[in-house]
Parts: structure tokens; sequence; C-alpha cells
């Protein structure tokens, strides 16, 4: 059938998980304006950039966000000028050494939608400054998320412009293990390190924080499995959740708010570590789609033509590897359809 999806445009493309189909909608309801703008949350020791994308006018300066060397990056428009209107507000929280302007193929699409998209660079996990003792801290993310939306609700720009009564949260990778504490779970550190030790050194994250440092037996235990919901984020998406299997069960069983995750692949072709499908059945609100054709990496922007011949100088490094013959910009349009079915289901309808 098709759905009367207010400001939303989708593709024609068949929801995994959900079973609507749909057709194209209108054009666009706004432009993509960006601009970056500095917290400074109380738990960390220097400011934090974090990339606003939001509905805005035909203003501004045109430009291409996250373009480099490496990466086609998607039209912007830098310092547009804001549609004076409240939208929902949605957290984007990037992967381990990610960056939000690397996730602009997703921000942008939101905000011409009618969604305001916050996205913040993790210190000591983002691109240049990728840590791992330093991103095996999960609760510092969550932690960033809450100042962030106390920053962004309390503005004087930004309070005129967010519905602090419709706020989501979408998060990629390690960015999910974000969205996943955030929604009110709690990790485990023994199962995690019991994964790890099980896992033989398949385990792609496992072998990312060992070989980068992670002494699990010096890791702060409180910290790691606090609790550090935020009830301000209503609805949550998770895709390729990192820490998929080191979850305190009574944590999840307690989660009270909608989630979806989505998994990139199928079978045996989900990352190690991140097959979510056993706790979209132990959390009461959730859903879960796959992505067929898709590999972790698909989430990411599009490579530049010969950016796996650029990598080549990085042992190892397939962010711009594809498993199937679906162009990365199919799948990205597949993921949104599924993620904005489901924002429109949580957020615009309420």
């Amino acid at each position: 059938m098709a759905l009367p999806l207010p400001r939303l445009r989708l593709a024609t493309l068949a929801l995994i998980g959900f079973g609507y189909s749909a057709t194209a909608l209108p054009a666009f309801a706004f432009e993509a304006g960006t601009q970056w703008i500095q917290i400074n949350p109380s738990h960390r020791t220097q400011p934090e950039r974090v990339l606003i994308t939001y509905p805005a006018k035909a203003d501004g300066e045109p430009y291409t966000l996250g373009a480099d060397a490496l990466w086609v990056g998607v039209p912007a428009r830098r310092n547009a000028t804001p549609v004076q209107e409240k939208f929902p507000l949605v957290i984007l929280s990037h992967g381990s050494g990610g960056n939000a302007a690397g996730l602009g193929w997703l921000s942008t699409e939101l905000a011409r939608n009618g969604f305001i998209v916050a996205a913040p660079n993790h210190i000591h996990s983002t691109s240049g400054d990728s840590i791992p003792v330093e991103s095996f801290k999960i609760w510092e993310r969550a932690q960033d998320v809450s100042a962030l939306i106390d920053t962004l609700t309390t503005s004087a720009t930004w309070s005129a412009l967010v519905d602090k009564d419709r706020i989501g949260g979408i998060g990629f990778s390690l960015g999910g293990t974000t969205m996943m504490l955030t929604a009110g779970a709690r990790a485990s550190l023994q199962t995690f390190v019991t994964h790890c030790a099980e896992a033989g050194g398949k385990d792609a994250g496992c072998n990312w924080f060992q070989k980068g440092g992670v002494d699990f037996s010096q890791v702060d235990r409180e910290a790691f499995e606090g609790g550090y919901g935020d009830k301000r984020v209503s609805a949550v998406i998770a895709v390729d959740p990192g820490f998929a299997m080191a979850y305190q069960n009574e944590s999840l069983a307690g989660i009270d708010r909608p989630m979806l995750f989505i998994n990139l692949g199928e079978g045996d072709g989900i990352m190690s570590g991140t097959n979510a499908q056993s706790l979209a059945v132990d959390i009461p609100e959730a859903n879960y789609a796959l992505v067929p054709g898709a590999n972790h990496f698909s989430f990411l922007s599009i490579c530049n033509a010969n950016g796996a011949e650029l990598l080549k100088q990085y042992e190892d490094d397939p962010v711009c590897d594809e498993v199937s013959d679906i162009p990365r910009e199919k799948l990205h349009q597949q993921i949104f359809f599924n993620i904005a079915v489901f924002l429109r289901r949580t957020l615009l309808e309420r």
C-alpha cells in the first residue's frame, strides 16, 4: 500500500521487517542546512564538536558535506537559514573511528524530510582521534548524548527549533552501543570478555580493542556496567550495534521505548558481535530488519572510484569493500526507508 507520509520522501522499496511497501513520494519539503557547534560536557576535559543538520531555506553556501580523497560526500548548504518551526530531534552516533560528516548521506536526507539531526564527533573515538582504550569507555559516549540534548534544549537558538517532546536516536556499530545505553540497557563486562575469549580471534571488535591495548581486567567495571538511560530519547534505532551479546538481560526487559534494530547483511554475512536478532526478542517494543546484499560498511558514505586503491596503503581496511552487486547508494535508500518508517511512527505521528 502507499504510505501517506507528510514531508517524507521515500524510494520505491520493500520494507524488511515491517511488511510495507511504498511508492515514491513528492520532492523534499526542505533543504539540508548544516552548522558545526561545540558543546562542553561535564565528563569531558575538552569541548566536543557536533554537526547539526536541519531543515533549511535555499540559501547559505552550497557545498559537498563529507567529501575528501576517499569519500564522495553529499550536497548540503552551509549555514543556511533554519526553517522556523519545531521539528523532532534525532541524535546520530557514529561508529568507532567514524565521524559525523561521514554519515551525511543519512543526516541530510532526514533534514530534508523534517528532522533536526545532531551528530557528535565522540572524543577519542572519531576519525583521526580513534584510541581503543578510550573508545572502550562506552559510558562516555552515552553521556555525550545526554549532554548534547541538554545543550540543544536550553540553547537560545536551537530550543526554538527543537521539539523537546520528540527526540530519537540512531547509532551505528559502536554508536549502536551508545544508543543501547541511552535506551536503558546496561552492559556486562564479563559477558563481553567471555565472548572475546570464545571467539578465538574471529571477532573484529574484540581484536581491535585488544590489539589497541585494552586490558579488560583494568576496565572500570562500575562505570562500564552503569545505567545511562535518558528518558527524553523516546525512540531508538541501532544499526549493527556493537557489544550485541553483552547486555544484562534484566535491563533489556526493562527498556520501555520503541526500538528498531537493523542488521547489514544476513546469516554469516552479519559482522561478528553485531547480530541484534536476540536483542529484538528480549526488548518488549523492538522491531528487527535485515538488509540483504549489504555488509557492515554499507552504512558509511559512498567511496570515490579510486577509494579501494587508496586504502591499499592501510592493511586490511575494508570500508570500500562490497559483498554484492547492489550499489551502496541503493543500500542507503533501503536503510533510510526502514529508518524513516520507524521515525514516522514513533516521532511524527505522536
